[in-house]
């Protein structure tokens, strides 16, 4: 008889025939031994951003192409013991939400306009999660690969009319954030600073161990509080991070920080509210960059992995895993005869090796046959000549006929182009109003079962906690007389 039993086998055969195997220590506690009161210690709420409904299903085999295994979300939602449901994540005067919005939206239980961050239409400033969880005595964390200043960890954390002001974000996690890992170190450096100040030097003087190498996450350091910051802006796409030494030694991966902080998180005596955000897949989808999204979506299924390994073994922590909303809707297409070409098609994505962040500075000044080496070499897709000849122009800003304008860009094209080899369709480079996955496990997840309006998520994790706290709202119809002063976003959120 079989004494050892792999993780994915446990899935496989469902929590509930787990006990047939000693109830492995992997399995998640039943609901006989959870908590009578209902109530949880710990919640990790974890954000795929950007992630269309198509991704985890594509994810799971492009896993299979470059890693040799399927994704372990795949694996989870199998399991009878994970929840199932959908967020309905429309912003305050849109349909399609952006990340602000939407992580404002489960952040303070109340709907507001796209590009602010817990900030009514009329200037009401909201009071986020983070503070009222902190002020009950538990801890706060955010790990991300985007700015930790960024829409959606801020969402959780601060408050601000426009969530461009990052440089006002940055201070305001201090002394209610505990655990702060990500990308952004341009709005904490004096030098990076237009005003100058050193926020480093103050969360050092508030208590805070700054970390800036990929080292530090991985040592046996367990500090009370962390601000760590391992890059200027946003961290390095996946598939550019597995392809450069350096990367890979300075930058650590979302499930490395994610394990750090649940370290950390976890000697609180009294628990913990993490969000963990794969932001990055957002930005791959904005540039139609399918490679990286996959490779973006594989790391988070990295992190979730590592969440699971700490809830598995508790009765007081509840885990969900989810999106903010779509973007691009990337889809695979049937290629040829009875679709019989798709699977090989697809399979031509495991050939990249950058992402289009990086591509252009090897496209730069290009003519059309540099443009098809380049293509050859670094994204392993062997183009024709007017398809090069139509990127050459664009890169020379000379735009070809393109009918759908968000398409009218370098990226646009460059994903028009692929998905004559690769078979992703798009929708365009934007996000989209599709509902969003969510699955939950462990203590409490039968809230979020069937389609939950965003907001719900905000008063379900309180009542989880035992606290209760009352948001200022407004309806659409008391929105409208201000949608004049909607904030407006200057640059594209994904560059």
């Amino acid at each position: 008889m079989q004494d050892k039993w792999t993780r994915r086998e446990i899935l496989r055969l469902g929590f509930a025939g787990a006990t047939g195997l000693a109830l492995s220590r992997l399995a998640l506690a039943s609901p006989s031994q959870r908590r009578s009161d209902g109530k949880v210690k710990n919640i990790i709420f974890m954000v795929s951003d950007g992630m269309s409904a198509g991704v985890p299903s594509l994810t799971d085999e492009f896993g299979k192409l470059v890693r040799g295994k399927g994704s372990f979300w795949y694996q989870l939602l199998q399991s009878p013991e994970a929840t199932l449901g959908f967020f309905d994540m429309a912003s305050l005067n849109s349909l399609v939400t952006d990340s602000s919005s939407a992580s404002s939206s489960w952040g303070s239980g109340s709907r507001i306009f796209n590009g602010a961050v817990n900030v009514l239409p009329d200037g009401t400033r909201l009071t986020p999660i983070a503070h009222i969880v902190k002020n009950a005595g538990k801890k706060v964390g955010l790990v991300t690969t985007t700015r930790i200043t960024h829409a959606t960890p801020a969402g959780f954390a601060a408050v601000q009319p426009n969530r461009d002001d990052e440089d006002e974000i940055a201070p305001q996690y201090k002394g209610i954030v505990d655990v702060l890992m990500g990308g952004g170190l341009r709005h904490y450096a004096p030098e990076q600073r237009k005003d100058k100040r050193n926020l480093i030097e103050e969360y050092q003087q508030a208590g805070y161990t700054y970390w800036n190498r990929r080292e530090q996450v991985l040592s046996s350091e367990r500090p009370e509080k962390v601000l760590g910051l391992f890059y200027g802006s946003h961290l390095p796409f996946t598939i550019d991070h597995i392809h450069s030494d350096t990367l890979k030694q300075s930058v650590p991966t979302l499930a490395e920080m994610t394990r750090k902080a649940l370290e950390i998180l976890s000697q609180s005596r009294e628990g913990f509210l993490l969000q963990v955000e794969g932001g990055r897949v957002d930005h791959a989808a904005h540039a139609n960059d399918a490679a990286a999204i996959f490779w973006d979506q594989l790391a988070f299924d990295d992190a979730i992995e590592v969440v699971y390994e700490f809830a598995s073994k508790r009765d007081d922590t509840l885990v969900i895993i989810t999106s903010d909303h779509g973007n691009s809707n990337p889809g695979l297409n049937g290629m040829g005869v009875e679709y019989g070409d798709s699977n090989k098609a697809f399979a031509r994505l495991a050939q990249a090796r950058c992402s289009f962040e990086l591509l252009p500075s090897h496209l730069r000044g290009a003519d059309a046959d540099k443009v098809r080496a380049v293509i050859r070499e670094q994204i392993g897709l062997e183009i024709n000549g007017e398809e090069a000849s139509a990127l050459a122009n664009a890169l020379a800003n000379r735009m070809p006929p393109i009918w759908n304008a968000q398409h009218r860009n370098l990226q646009g094209l460059l994903g028009e182009i692929l998905s004559n080899y690769n078979g992703i369709g798009w929708t365009g480079t934007s996000h989209t109003a599709d509902y969003v996955w969510v699955t939950a496990l462990g203590t409490g997840r039968e809230e979020f079962h069937g389609l939950v309006r965003n907001t719900d998520a905000f008063y379900k994790m309180l009542k989880l906690f035992g606290l209760s706290f009352k948001n200022p709202s407004m309806s659409p119809e008391e929105a409208r007389k201000y949608l004049s002063r909607a904030p407006r976003v200057e640059t594209p959120h994904w560059v």
